[in-house]
């Protein structure tokens, strides 16, 4: 379990990665896969690329980062475009 340092300690459920690009994206897919008991979303203003990520055809490559996606897409990874419900959700 991953804890956040404050005045009271607080488990953390749920990651929001802003950018889905060539860090955020491979980021947090390894994440998703490592740590399967914490959520993460992945948001970007650019419709086209969170349907990429979305897609079979992701927008970048990475040797086995599909794979990888695959494994945690739809389970504790996720891509968007609303920024601002993933955010609230989001404790980091």
């Amino acid at each position: 379990m991953v804890y956040i340092a404050q005045t009271t300690e607080k488990a953390v459920t749920h990651v929001c990665c802003i950018g889905a690009g060539y860090v955020g994206g491979p980021t947090s897919a390894v994440m998703a896969l490592k740590c399967s008991d914490i959520e993460f979303t992945v948001v970007d203003t650019d419709a086209k690329r969170i349907a990429a990520w979305n897609s079979s055809s992701l927008p970048v490559y990475e040797p086995g980062l599909d794979e990888i996606v695959r494994s945690v897409r739809g389970a504790n990874l996720r891509f968007t475009t609303d920024i601002d419900a993933a955010i609230r959700a989001a404790d980091i």
